[in-house]
């Protein structure tokens, strides 16, 4: 029975050339003593209704997408003699093979088969069907054969002929006695491959035979083939013993009394085909014939050496058409029975933009029984053929051979559903393809631009996302190669900037352009696109190109306020005049680009201006190159020195606190004077002002205020202010202790002091001393005299105090003696009653700052009258 599907055969002809060298009635008789295969045990008969198994379903299938190629291993050639002959003398393979390339001989090849071609030779055969959803590459490798016996020089009346022929695709030898030929399978790229097949040899006809040199899984053949077909022990080989059904006793491919089939296992089989009436002749198992044929001794070139439609050998030219009567067998792809259905399933998953296999995904196969879909197996995924694969499913797994497969898990990166239905519903072993697409998982960038302090939403602004590293797919199809752009993003007026769709992989995201007005944040960010975080946010701050002016003092870098500037573009976008603030700063924001100038237009008072026009540029919200542009404009101003100096050396003196004030009254400065120099103020506001000294160095007094004007030049101006050492005067009263009389009282004496200062003004100062009698116990000396003294203290320097002791009862002013810087001069003889100014001049220089300046007055008492005192009443006034 055939097979549903569409059946081509492989013809595999043995044509006899000569059929007398055995005789044939002792050749027939020697083959019918044979045991039928099935009476041998090798061969199990079977009827249209049997099933064996389907799993050995692969059978090479010659159809339209078949191509094939001539080949050798070495070099050796395909010298086509016989087909390029035979078709020039008698047209024999346009006649034999109608489908044949007789031009530019694409599918049909001869080779004479010398003995050092042997093994070398091959014919290549793509796409002969499918095994495990890989095609199939068949090469047939012509392995050995045994040649006639020719005369010299006619060595290619042999011949191997190989033709593609959709309708009778065909090995041939012509002359041989025996070919052994390898049927190898190989996978699209060249690797050896286990196929689970079947062959049917077809065709046997009478005393034709084979033989299997590899191992085979079972033989089949029909009740008329085993009555027919018979089984040598001696040579382990097949052979055809009795005349087949057909009109010439031989037999056809469509007809079953000549089928032979046999499962197997494996990448390649290997077969000796021997031509009619050899069996006797044969060795042994997969031996050669030991008898070799040959032509006759007469080999002649006329008409009774032509051969097959052709005289004989390439050197003949006649053209007499001879018919030839051939028995040849072949292979078809036909079985004797039913073969089981059992099917293949296979699954490629691909990518659905790039169609890429797929792999990580979990297939999983539900069978139909009992009314409802239960888990059947899991299919494997096949790195070699880039697909999912489940082999074996037999139809009586599920009621009416119905499956359901579904894409249980999906993979890495990937997403969608995917499932289908399919039936094992034909015989033998189908294989059945469906493709799975999965739409590749992507994830999303969205970037938010804000000011940095305020957070306002920025639009304008643009950024670059790019491949760091390429971006692929799961499987590695590159799909950006690294540092490619894959999206321009521009903010809105939101601030925010979208991408959807953005593949799994790494990127860096960098601005390109800042909105006008503000600085490109250099900061370029790094992501990651994947399962784990598919939606990425990314924030990027911009703040405003800032550009300070900065006015300051020269020299000590003091900040000015009240600057003024003008500022001012190229194309007059913008023109305003500003001063400088508290921090003597100019600050401005925001700057378009462009070309912008400044120049000062009034400077702080007491500073001279700076006319200089000066510009910058603006450009991709840059001033100058820089995201943040400070200017320093220096200018200088008033110099003024302060000098604090003694009034009568004019020595700088020290210890001075000094105050300056403006014309408000306001604090200006304030500082210790110090003796090694002036006082120095730079850049003082033009106008008047106070010194003022709030406390004198010791031995000095306070110093007036002194006014002054500081103008605005750029010279030093200087203000000097004069202190007057104060100096310490000491007058000592001296008398004699007994003339003291304590009924008295306490003697009391009074004293003045006047006198002019170094700036001739005029001082004066009184004062008194008392002598108690503890006083007088204390201090009188061996010679009877006691003294007690009293001090004027901050005299103004000056260099003529005048010094006089008060008149008083009872004494007389006698002597007055002082210190160096003392003048006395007597005016008269002392007495009694005498005012002392009459008698004594006394003058002291308070100059020069004097160690010591004391005034020694002596007196006498004179008086000793019982009533009456010199003590002095101390009334207390009171002042409000």
């Amino acid at each position: 029975m055939k097979r549903a599907k569409k059946s081509f055969w492989f013809l595999a002809g043995i044509l006899l050339l000569l059929g007398f060298c055995f005789r044939e009635d002792v050749l027939a008789s020697s083959l019918t003593s044979l045991p039928s295969l099935s009476k041998a045990g090798i061969g199990e008969v079977v009827s249209s209704d049997s099933v064996i198994d389907g799993r050995y379903d692969f059978t090479p299938l010659i159809g339209s997408e078949t191509k094939i190629c001539f080949g050798s291993t070495d070099g050796s050639t395909w010298d086509n003699l016989f087909c390029k002959n035979g078709e020039s003398h008698s047209k024999c393979c346009s006649t034999w093979w109608p489908a044949a390339d007789v031009k530019g001989w694409s599918n049909l090849r001869s080779f004479t088969p010398l003995e050092s071609k042997k093994g070398k030779m091959y014919a290549e055969y793509t796409n002969v069907g499918e095994c495990h959803g890989e095609n199939v590459t068949m090469r047939i490798w012509l392995e050995d054969w045994q040649n006639t016996v020719v005369p010299s020089g006619y060595e290619d009346v042999d011949a191997v002929v190989v033709a593609i022929d959709h309708n009778k695709p065909v090995i041939d030898i012509k002359g041989l006695l025996w070919i052994k030929v390898r049927f190898a399978y190989y996978d699209s790229k060249g690797n050896p491959l286990n196929v689970k097949g079947y062959f049917t040899l077809s065709d046997l006809d009478f005393k034709q035979g084979f033989y299997l040199a590899d191992e085979t899984e079972h033989i089949y053949l029909t009740k008329e083939a085993d009555a027919r077909i018979v089984y040598d022990a001696r040579t382990e080989a097949i052979w055809s013993a009795r005349r087949g059904s057909e009109p010439d006793g031989g037999t056809t491919p469509e007809n079953s009394e000549g089928w032979v089939t046999f499962t197997f296992e494996g990448n390649s089989q290997t077969m000796i085909f021997y031509d009619g009436g050899t069996n006797d002749a044969v060795t042994g198992p997969g031996g050669g014939v030991k008898a070799p044929k040959k032509w006759p001794d007469n080999f002649v070139n006329d008409t009774s050496s032509t051969y097959n439609n052709w005289h004989g050998a390439s050197r003949e030219t006649g053209i007499t058409v001879v018919p030839w009567n051939t028995s040849e067998f072949g292979y078809t792809a036909n079985v004797p029975c039913h073969l089981s259905k059992v099917g293949d399933l296979v699954v490629k998953k691909m990518d659905a933009e790039t169609k890429e296999a797929i792999s990580g995904a979990e297939f999983t196969v539900y069978r139909w029984k009992n009314n409802t879909w239960s888990e059947f197996k899991k299919m494997n995924w096949v790195k070699k053929t880039g697909s999912y694969l489940l082999e074996g499913i037999l139809d009586t797994d599920s009621e009416n051979g119905k499956f359901r497969v579904v894409e249980t898990k999906n993979p890495a990166g990937y997403a969608g559903s995917w499932e289908q239905e399919f039936s094992i519903d034909k015989e033998g072993m189908q294989t059945i393809h469906l493709e799975a697409e999965n739409t590749r998982k992507t994830g999303s960038l969205k970037i938010k631009k804000t000011e940095e302090n305020s957070g306002k939403a920025l639009s304008g602004a643009t950024y670059q996302v790019i491949a760091s590293g390429a971006i692929t797919t799961v499987n590695g199809t590159v799909l950006f190669p690294d540092q490619a752009v894959v999206a321009v993003l521009k903010t809105d007026e939101n601030g925010e900037a979208f991408k959807d769709g953005l593949e799994y992989g790494t990127y860096l995201v960098r601005e390109t352009a800042a909105p006008n007005g503000y600085v490109l944040d250099p900061t370029e960010k790094k992501i990651t696109i994947g399962e784990q975080n598919a939606q990425i946010t990314l924030t990027f701050t911009n703040w405003k190109n800032r550009f300070v002016l900065q006015k300051v003092s020269q020299g000590d870098g003091k900040v000015l306020q009240g600057a003024a500037f003008h500022i001012w573009t190229k194309d007059g976008s913008f023109d305003e005049t500003k001063k400088t603030d508290a921090n003597g700063k100019i600050e401005l924001t925001g700057l378009l680009d462009g070309v912008w100038y400044y120049q000062e237009t009034a400077s702080p008072e007491g500073y001279l201006l700076d006319s200089t026009c000066r510009e910058f540029v603006v450009e991709n919200g840059k001033i100058d190159g820089k995201s943040e542009l400070s200017v320093t404009v220096e200018n200088d101003g008033t110099h003024l020195t302060i000098e604090k100096i003694d009034a009568e050396s004019g020595k700088r003196i020290s210890g001075a606190k000094l105050v300056l004030k403006d014309m408000d009254g306001n604090r200006v400065d304030s500082w210790i004077s110090g003796g090694s120099g002036p006082h120095e103020l730079e850049k003082l506001k033009p106008g008047s002002y106070v010194l003022v000294e709030e406390a004198a160095p010791d031995g000095y007094l306070a110093a007036e205020p002194v006014s002054f004007v500081l103008e605005a030049k750029q010279e030093v101006q200087t203000v000097t202010m004069k202190d007057l050492a104060c100096e310490t005067l000491t007058i000592t009263k001296k008398i004699k202790a007994d003339e003291i009389t304590w009924a008295h009282g306490n003697p009391t004496f009074l004293f003045s002091v006047k006198g002019k200062d170094l700036y001739g003004k005029e001082h004066t100062y009184q004062c008194y001393l008392t002598f108690t009698k503890t006083q007088v116990e204390k201090t009188t000396d061996q010679d009877g005299y006691t003294e007690q003294s009293v001090q004027i203290r901050g005299i103004p320097a000056g260099n003529d105090y005048r010094v006089q002791e008060k008149k008083v009862l009872r004494y007389s002013l006698m002597q007055v003696t002082g210190t160096k810087n003392v003048t006395v001069k007597k005016l008269e003889e002392p007495a009694y009653g005498k005012d002392p100014a009459r008698v004594f001049s006394v003058s002291v220089n308070l100059c020069g700052h004097p160690k010591e300046s004391e005034v020694v007055f002596e007196n006498q008492k004179y008086r000793w009258d019982d009533y009456g005192h010199n003590s002095i009443v101390k009334n207390r006034i009171p002042v409000e």
